[in-house]
């Protein structure tokens, strides 16, 4: 796959009209396929080392060699992902599945490209010009001499290019997450993204994670919430935050707290939800406050106390100037 994607981003360089266009003469078509070939031998060569040390340390002897063919190096990634759960169902032969849509969507790569590459290198073309309001469009026809096969190949291929390239993408991202889930389950999004941005990309992220351990993704998510809740319960006490007390996060009010109101008292005291009370509640309301001093006068005089008895019963106050 990875050569596909190479040819892809040079094969442009080849059109003849990027004379017609920019004054620059095309490449040779052979020579695209050339440095195509050059540049998908080294970025294979990463991926067959890293794929073949991951099988080695998983133990399996029998797909070492899918390393190093193209194409089974696709199944051997789904081999060491161990498949991908989706929704209840989990998909075993994700590499299978993988593998037969890369192999119908470079398939159809070629196929499309083919004829056009032999177009350019034949010269059983045609450039045409045209003027649309005041911008000069150019395009590009096969001449009458062209094989009416391959000109009809090449423009089936030109739609079901866009059919199995949606399919093989679909099959890329699941086979991407399980991997990346394996071997970089903290960061595998970022990898996922990078792998399907860039496709090479993938050839030397597996070669960097070789020597990685690979994990349970659902064990490990896990074991890194229960390590989160201690290390929070550590650091908050049993209750789960700073705040979040026996007592409903209220240390010192009065709803649950039995240091607020220890007598189970009606909160504002006995005369809650009403006037405040007398301050003075304690004393009849009839009683003099100063009775005391004058029992002490009354005592000390001789036939006072009558008057006194009798002006409680009702009679007139004695003059204190008498």
């Amino acid at each position: 796959m990875e050569f596909i994607l190479i040819f892809e981003v040079i094969f442009p360089f080849c059109n003849p009209m990027l004379n017609n266009l920019y004054g620059i003469n095309p490449m040779p078509v052979w020579l695209v396929f050339v440095i195509a070939a050059a540049i998908y031998v080294l970025v294979f060569a990463f991926k067959a080392a890293g794929l073949y040390v991951m099988a080695q340390k998983r133990e399996m002897k029998k797909l070492l060699w899918c390393a190093f063919v193209p194409f089974a190096s696709t199944y051997l990634i789904g081999e060491l992902s161990g498949g991908i759960r989706v929704g209840n169902t989990k998909i075993k032969q994700l590499g299978l599945i993988a593998m037969v849509a890369e192999i119908l969507y470079c398939a159809v790569v070629l196929m499309q490209n083919i004829p056009i590459a032999y177009a350019f290198t034949t010269g059983m073309y045609t450039v045409v010009e045209q003027t649309v309001g005041q911008g000069i469009y150019y395009t590009i026809e096969f001449s009458s001499e062209f094989p009416y096969a391959l000109q009809k190949l090449s423009q089936v291929s030109e739609v079901l290019n866009y059919i199995f390239m949606v399919i093989y993408l679909i099959a890329e991202i699941f086979l991407l997450i399980a991997f990346y889930r394996v071997y970089a389950p903290v960061s595998y999004i970022w990898m996922v993204i990078l792998g399907v941005v860039i496709g090479v990309a993938n050839a030397f992220l597996i070669f960097a994670f070789r020597n990685r351990k690979p994990v349970d993704y659902d064990k490990f998510m896990a074991a890194r919430a229960e390590r989160y809740r201690r290390m929070q319960q550590s650091q908050y006490g049993p209750y789960g935050g700073p705040y979040n007390g026996p007592y409903n996060g209220n240390p010192y009010g009065y709803g649950g707290n039995p240091y607020g109101n220890p007598y189970n008292r009606p909160q504002g005291g006995q005369n809650a939800g009403g006037a405040p009370g007398d301050p003075f509640g304690e004393y009849p309301s009839d009683r003099d406050p100063f009775e005391e001093f004058s029992q002490k006068k009354d005592a000390g005089k001789d036939g006072e106390n009558k008057d006194s008895e009798k002006d409680d019963r009702g009679g007139n106050p004695p003059d204190p100037f008498s």
